[in-house]
Formats: C-alpha cells, structure tokens, sequence
C-alpha cells in the first residue's frame, strides 16, 4: 500500500535541502535515476507548491525558495532519530480532512506513528462538526497512534496532546495558554483545536486519530469575520511567523514522549500540575455545554482524569468529564 507516497519528489526536495550549492542535472539524473526532463517535470510540479529555482547552464538548479511546508523531507531532520511519531509523513497540497484521509489509511493498514498533513484543507471539521477554515499557512496534521492506551485513559490523548502543543509553541516563543479540555490560545483567543477519533476493541483503544489544527503563518483577516471575536492567528497575534516544520517536528517529540508514559500508566495524571500552571480556565466562572445542557459556576481544578470540577451557585461541586467551555473571563468570547 503506497497510499500517497512521493519519494521521487521527497528525494528532490532533501537534496535541494542539503546542497551548499547548485546541484547539476547529471547528479540529479544519476540519484534520482530520471531522465533529465523527467527531473525537469519534477522541478516544475516544485513550482507549483512554492518553491522557486534558478537554472544556469552546465551549472544546474539552486533553489531559491523553499517554503516551510508540513513535507517529510523538511520535517525530518528536526526529528530525533528514536522518534516513532513522523515517520512515515504525507503531505499533500489539498485534501478535504487530514483525519478523515488518516482513518481511512488506518483501516487499510497505515502504521502506528504515521503523520497526515496538507497545505490547505477544504473540510476540515472542530467539536460538534463545525467548519475549520484552513487556508495555507495553517498547520493542518493528523497522527495515527495504534492501541496506545486502555479505553479508560482515552481522554489522556487530546489533554497530553494539548500540552505537547504548549511546550513547542513555548519554545518557539509564543505565550500561549490551554483552554480545557484541549485548545490552545494565544491573547485570549483560539489558534488551535484538536480532535480525536478513535476506534475501540473491547476495553483498549484499537487506534486513534488525532487531529491538531493551528492558525500559523497567515493573518487573522484570513478567518471568517464571525469568530474574529474569539480566534486569532500566531502571525496576527505574536507578530512573527512560525518555522512549521520545526514547530511539527517540537510537536511530535513532545507528544512521543507523553504518549509513551501511557503504555506504562503513567497519563495526565503525571503531568497535570504543568497542564493546570498552563490552564486559564481554572478560577473563572464558565459556562459548558454538554450537549443541550448548559452547566454555569466556577472552575476551581481539573482532576487526574481530566475532568473540569464546577463549583455551582449552590456550593455543590460537579464533576465534567466532557463539554466545551463557552464563556471565561479571560476570553473575548461574546
């Protein structure tokens, strides 16, 4: 199964990466094993997804541009070499849902560790099956991991996801903070969603999905006028643009590690005091829909299972292990 697999176009992308200099086409015909237009056609079909080469007789090809897509090649070399996320990766330069690619490959027998992404999305789905607009320069990836946890610990994989988001956004610099259960925000509004979906066997996650969306490289005007209110983008926000193969490369060591501390029990659990030193949703007074129900009080923890503790306006605390926060006093929500 190839599903959609390059390596001819990789292999051209890691070598224009790697080269000090021109590179001839005598040594790309001969790496490659091409015929010269066959390179020629290869450099052209480059062009079309952002890069840009100058050609010089009996010299060959540089590349002028490389664009810093979501792409095996440029992604690969920030990865650690005991990483069993990110390998293999496929990009594309459109596909309707990352996720929904990634659960179709995963019935078709995609390995544990595989990467999705494309340049743009043009279905791309959030909590309650609401649109994602994803234009290019987002960050638009799904990872499949297989059996990586008891049925139990399932909502381990969004809230350890959110925090491994945290880390590699914070070590590019941008001051972000987590909005339970697991999005991310940037000057109180939303750059990033996750969503997981998953397929269970008796009482184990079989394999699951898990879909990261950020606003990145592109400005804020770019999203639709009726959530400028509560989203924004990295660029619009921070004022600088991510290095977004790095920032994937940060994303899954980060979530690598954590996922790894699930196969010996050690989930959320183990990490919730950075998760909460992080949470802005704690000590402000919210309102969570779960389902049709709204439920209104003061957040005042989230527990080792994750679950949002609400204190309600009659002192009795409620326990929530699932719903999405609609109002908080940090947030330009309404």
């Amino acid at each position: 199964m190839n599903f959609d697999e390059n390596p001819v176009r990789d292999r051209l992308i890691a070598l224009f990466a790697e080269a000090a200099g021109p590179v001839s086409g005598e040594e790309l015909s001969h790496v490659l094993g091409l015929s010269r237009t066959a390179i020629w056609k290869q450099i052209k079909a480059l062009e079309q997804v952002g890069f840009a080469f100058a050609a010089s007789p009996r010299v060959g090809y540089r590349a002028v541009t490389i664009p810093d897509e979501l792409m095996a090649p440029l992604v690969e070399p920030h990865l650690p070499l005991t990483a069993s996320l990110g390998r293999p990766l496929f990009w594309a330069a459109e596909r309707a849902s990352t996720n929904v690619t990634a659960l179709e490959w995963a019935a078709q027998g995609l390995p544990h560790g595989s990467v999705v992404t494309a340049a743009v999305q043009t279905g791309g789905k959030g909590r309650r099956e609401r649109a994602w607009v994803s234009p290019q320069g987002g960050m638009w990836f799904s990872v499949l991991v297989r059996q990586p946890c008891a049925l139990h610990q399932a909502p381990d994989l969004t809230l350890l996801a959110s925090l491994a988001v945290w880390r590699a956004l914070a070590e590019s610099g941008v001051s972000a903070e987590i909005k339970w259960p697991n999005d991310i925000l940037v000057a109180g509004k939303k750059v990033c969603g996750i969503l997981a979906q998953m397929r269970a066997d008796g009482e184990w996650v079989d394999h699951a999905v898990i879909g990261i969306g950020i606003n990145a490289n592109f400005p804020a005007e770019q999203l639709p006028e009726e959530i400028r209110h509560r989203a924004t983008t990295i660029l619009s926000a921070c004022g600088f643009a991510l290095e977004r193969p790095r920032v994937l490369a940060a994303i899954l060591t980060e979530l690598d590690r954590l996922y790894r501390g699930l196969a010996t029990g050690e989930g959320f659990a183990s990490v919730r005091r950075e998760w909460l030193a992080h949470c802005q949703t704690i000590g402000r007074d919210v309102e969570v829909a779960i389902g049709n129900e709204i439920v209104r009080g003061k957040a005042v923890d989230v527990d080792d299972q994750g679950s949002l503790l609400v204190e309600l306006a009659d002192g009795n605390v409620r326990q929530l292990h699932s719903g999405e926060v609609l109002f908080s006093g940090s947030e330009n929500l309404r």
